[in-house]
């Protein structure tokens, strides 16, 4: 009996979406030798041909002592293909075909991927030199005759079957030898430890948000095999950029990279561009002094005031001098940053290290002033996340970093209902979807602002009152502008209830009160339940990125409440 990881309940796999999947997991398990182990859904990291970092994942990755590492790629039903037009199909029980990609590319793809990230970890060249024998295979346990699969690059000896599955020991053998290099490291139950090592070991960290998250994700929080993977890969680096979309834990990676740096004796910074994710950041790393958390303003106000005391000196105005101007707007994304930059010729203090947390809201004038904060600006550590489908603030800046990113493709934070509702409106990198389908999103259509401020009220009353879901786990995200308006009609919804719900506008982390804020100032945070308020605003290409973020800040229960033609309008064309 194979050892396969990770152990599944009969449960579990009667839960899996693919029964084909679940039918190999429970073949290997009873029929493969103990000497084996099976990885199911182990992902890693390599860099494609046009030499962008990605992520592979095959659906099985075994490890063989007599031979070494096969990526199975599996396909359940029917499967054809189209030799006019090289397209691959999938084909129900009704006879309907379904596009999908290329199985044997895929599985192609995967074993190269596989032979990259171990032959080129430190773990491999330490133990010995040689050649590693790597083999992919793709097996269709729906179908019983593959002649008509079989091609140039589809050999049949790495084509599965039913009858191949049922005894899937002799099969392997064949895939094997169909692989097996002249030359090879000899493997063995060594080379399956290391193996094992590479691309399934795991990292626990501390939730980045403890003081805003509910009671009971206050334990250590698992990081998915892929986040785990990204934290190994640039924990060897000084400089690098994470990009990812909403809830994929750029912000618990950042967390845990400025720790990991603080922990080494180095000074860190870490900076984020909303004020409230800054505080709460501060709060959840109020014991590490060597870490200091700030949002990019914040940090802008603290050092214009220490250059006036310590030299007497006012930067903020030599700045709006040099760049003259009065809106907010330009205060915020000119002056400010000009006069930061000033700063460094007054002040000392400098750090080791900068991580920043939203990197999509910072503009080059940004990017200026922080490298001048660096003790060495050209080998001090960086460490930038960004999602650039979040980019609330319009801000256009080239990133201070210019490798390639790493990607983070799993959303470990929405159920796969909200993913769904939320990933809509979103353009970049695939962005897998959680598991766990969750509630369906509630979408409300009213009227008119007080109509829909009346069923807020309601709904919340019967959150706290009948589901005994604590008021700091809800939040009601407004898109609409004005706010205000929003703000009062809400107000007055609450106060005319009993028992009322008590909302804080705008003032984060008031146990026993419901949070009302605005998308942009939430953003970067997160909530059990969110009820996302459009008012009468229509979803057009300009608030898809207000829609994509307000909807991701839902962890379990989304709840979309606006007039009919803005609820009517929240999935694009």
């Amino acid at each position: 009996m194979a050892r396969l990881i990770p152990e599944l309940t009969a449960t579990q796999l009667s839960e899996f979406r693919s029964r084909a999947e679940a039918r190999v997991y429970e073949a290997c398990r009873e029929l493969l030798p103990d000497d084996i182990v099976v990885l199911h859904s182990i992902g890693w990291v390599y860099r494609d041909g046009s030499g962008k970092l990605r992520e592979g994942e095959a659906d099985f990755t075994l490890l063989l002592p007599d031979f070494g590492v096969v990526a199975l790629e599996v396909k359940g039903g029917g499967v054809s293909f189209d030799a006019r037009t090289g397209e691959w199909f999938s084909v129900d029980r009704t006879g309907t075909r379904h596009q999908i990609k290329d199985p044997f590319k895929q599985a192609a793809r995967e074993r190269h991927a596989l032979n990259d990230q171990i032959t080129g970890h430190p773990s491999w060249r330490g133990w010995r030199v040689g050649q590693l024998a790597v083999g992919h295979a793709v097996m269709l346990p729906d179908i019983s005759d593959a002649r008509t699969l079989v091609g140039p690059d589809r050999p049949r000896d790495i084509i599965g079957t039913s009858m191949d599955l049922a005894d899937i020991a002799t099969w392997l053998k064949r895939v094997c030898k169909f692989w097996r290099p002249a030359v090879t490291t000899k493997f063995g139950a060594a080379g399956v430890r290391l193996v094992q090592e590479v691309l399934s070991s795991s990292i626990e960290v501390r939730p980045a948000l403890s003081a805003v998250l509910h009671a009971a994700e206050q334990h250590r929080l698992r990081l998915t095999s892929n986040q785990a993977k990204i934290l190994r890969i640039i924990g060897g680096r000084r400089r690098a950029v994470v990009s990812g979309g909403a809830g994929t834990g750029k912000t618990v990676l950042a967390v845990e990279k400025a720790r990991a740096l603080a922990e080494q004796g180095l000074s860190v910074l870490l900076l984020c561009y909303n004020r409230p994710l800054a505080d709460a950041l501060a709060l959840g790393l109020r014991e590490h002094p060597g870490i200091q958390v700030l949002s990019f303003h914040q940090l802008c106000d603290l050092r214009i005031r220490q250059a006036h005391q310590s030299a007497g000196r006012n930067v903020l105005t030599e700045a709006e001098q040099a760049y003259p101007g009065h809106t907010d707007r330009h205060r915020f994304d000119v002056q400010l940053p000009y006069a930061l930059a000033l700063t460094n010729e007054v002040l000392t203090q400098k750090y080791d290290a900068v991580v920043v947390d939203e990197a999509q809201d910072f503009s080059d004038e940004y990017w200026f002033a922080i490298e001048e904060l660096m003790s060495d600006d050209e080998h001090g550590h960086l460490f930038v996340f960004t999602d650039e489908n979040q980019k609330l603030y319009p801000r256009h800046a080239n990133l201070p970093v210019p490798d390639e990113p790493f990607y983070l493709t799993t959303n470990c934070r929405n159920t796969s209902a909200i993913h769904e509702a939320a990933y809509a409106f979103y353009r970049g990198e695939p962005i897998d979807a959680p598991e766990t389908r969750g509630i369906d999103v509630e979408r409300v259509a009213h009227s008119d602002l007080s109509a829909q401020a009346e069923f807020i009220a309601q709904k919340l009353q019967r959150l706290i009152v009948d589901d005994q879901i604590a008021p700091s786990d809800l939040a009601v995200l407004v898109a609409k502008r004005p706010k205000a308006a929003c703000y009062e009609a809400l107000g007055r919804a609450c106060a005319s209830m009993r028992p009322s719900p008590k909302l804080s506008i705008e003032h984060h982390g008031r146990v026993g009160y419901v949070l009302v804020d605005t998308v942009a100032r939430f953003k970067g945070l997160e909530a059990q339940v969110v009820l996302l308020w459009l008012g009468d605003e229509v979803v057009t290409d300009g608030m898809w990125e207000t829609m994509y973020v307000g909807a991701t800040r839902a962890k379990t229960l989304l709840i979309i409440v606006g007039s009919t033609l803005a609820v009517g309008c929240t999935q694009p064309t």
